[in-house]
């Protein structure tokens, strides 16, 4: 029988890319934090999902969801205070995340060079 390979990834921080957001992202994330007084900045991460594996994740941190520096790493970028998994830092590292309009759809778009190839919908991804 033959062994499944599986893949480690490990976040050395002295070496981390870090991540891009284009001004329209920025803009897109001040207005939504702006909402909630309660809203502290955002929590970016990735989740198993679909058929090719994972899919980005951006959500809303406030004040009843704890920000946490024990298991995450938290900096601010653009005035946004971001919150990121360790386990999660390899995955997220270089990543360009922009906010798309056309006409009535408006989306944030997760660009990653990494990138190994994405299911049919575009939703999950999976990286070499």
């Amino acid at each position: 029988m033959k062994k499944k390979q599986v893949s480690t990834y490990s976040f050395n921080e002295d070496s981390w890319k870090g991540i891009k957001i284009t001004k329209c992202a920025v803009k897109q994330i001040l207005l939504l934090i702006s909402r909630d007084k309660k809203n502290k900045g955002i929590k970016l991460s990735i989740k198993k999902s679909g058929c090719a594996g994972f899919r980005y994740t951006m959500e809303l941190t406030n004040d009843e969801k704890k920000i946490s520096a024990e298991n995450n790493i938290i900096f601010s970028y653009e005035n946004i205070l971001i919150q990121i998994s360790k386990k999660d830092m390899p995955f997220l590292e270089g990543v360009k995340i922009d906010f798309i309009q056309s006409n009535i759809n408006k989306v944030f778009k997760f660009y990653n060079s990494k990138l190994e190839k994405f299911c049919g919908c575009g939703e999950s991804f999976s990286i070499n």
